[in-house]
């Protein structure tokens, strides 16, 4: 059954999932449900943004884990509610329930998906000071695209110039695309050459460059947008399909 809800989670599958629920009510009492399938049920309803029922649940049981916990709390967040989500986070806490990296991951994601930002920080600072975890790449990842997701970009730079871990490349492209997003330029353009130099193994992949040229052309740089576009041709960079580097730019730079 555990399976199965996980399934109903994954693919919104609320219907089936309260129906499998009902079924579980009439064979389990709900207090003494197994607390992998009750967790499995808060999952479920919170991911498919029914919150009461996932309350209803979460409150019912008898027996909590720190998946139990996690669950509820993410579900809360990622649905903006930060203030409840927090609630549920220190009332975790106060039941002597530890939280672990996974519990910050799925949080930390929660308030990049509903844009929490002062929540998200919050959790970030405490993790280690707090709890003595130490944050891993995904957590630091999910700040720089808390932050750049907002519009502080150069927040997020600064934080990524801070990191005690090699930034990585997916890290570096969530900050690239805010930087498009938000119109910084001058920094994206920064961003943009970290990028393609920094895999030259990938160097034959045409998204990063498509970016820096897109930054480009946002502020009407069309000089440089050719000079990205000679880079490519000398390099041998293949654009893929599905990737402009031209849009809306072709009464501006020759195409030959």
């Amino acid at each position: 059954m555990v399976g199965v809800l996980s399934s109903c989670s994954q693919l919104g599958m609320l219907e089936t999932g309260a129906s499998l629920h009902g079924y579980m009510e009439k064979t389990i009492c709900l207090l003494d449900m197994d607390v992998y399938l009750g967790t499995g049920l808060v999952d479920m309803y919170s991911k498919c943004g029914c919150l009461d029922s996932a309350l209803k649940v979460f409150n019912g049981m008898r027996v909590k884990n720190v998946l139990t916990w996690t669950a509820m709390a993410t579900g809360l967040a990622i649905h903006g509610k930060g203030k409840e989500a927090m609630e549920v986070f220190n009332l975790m806490a106060s039941f002597g329930v530890k939280p672990n990296l996974v519990t910050f991951t799925s949080l930390l994601s929660a308030c990049c998906h509903a844009g929490l930002v002062e929540e998200g920080v919050h959790l970030f600072e405490i993790m280690e000071v707090q709890f003595g975890l130490r944050p891993g790449l995904r957590h630091y990842g999910c700040i720089v695209h808390l932050l750049g997701k907002a519009g502080y970009v150069r927040d997020a730079y600064e934080f990524v110039k801070r990191m005690p871990v090699e930034p990585d490349l997916v890290l570096w492209r969530s900050l690239l695309s805010s930087c498009k997003v938000h119109g910084d330029v001058d920094l994206g353009e920064e961003v943009g050459k970290i990028v393609v130099h920094l895999h030259p193994e990938m160097m034959e992949l045409s998204e990063d460059y498509v970016a820096l040229s897109n930054i480009y052309a946002s502020a009407e740089r069309w000089k440089e947008v050719e000079t990205v576009r000679k880079v490519m041709k000398v390099k041998g960079v293949v654009n893929k399909p599905g990737s402009s580097l031209v849009q809306g730019i072709s009464n501006h730079i020759p195409l030959g």
